[in-house]
């Protein structure tokens, strides 16, 4: 897997990695992750079942990836875990 700083210059959102195991996400990392806009991502986001953020960086919400990833795997937005794509 691609290093933060490496993911940034391929064109991804911004990226926090808190530890090994805790990547934390904006709304652009996500519609990247998940194949759809941004804005497709506010609008899940402020819908039931979306996994509340974590907080805010500078005007952002944050969210933690695996909460995320889990939520689309369950909702059928990702292939389950295990699954080919």
């Amino acid at each position: 897997m691609a290093s933060p700083q490496a993911r940034r210059k391929q064109g991804y959102g911004f990226i926090v990695q808190v530890d090994s195991r805790t990547e934390l996400v904006i709304a652009v990392e996500i519609a990247k992750r998940l194949g759809v806009s941004p804005q497709r991502v506010n609008v899940l986001a402020g819908g039931p079942g979306f996994p509340k953020p974590l907080g805010k960086l500078g005007r952002s919400a944050v969210w933690r990836w695996s909460t995320i990833e889990r939520w689309a795997r369950e909702t059928g937005r990702l292939p389950a875990a295990g699954t080919p794509d």
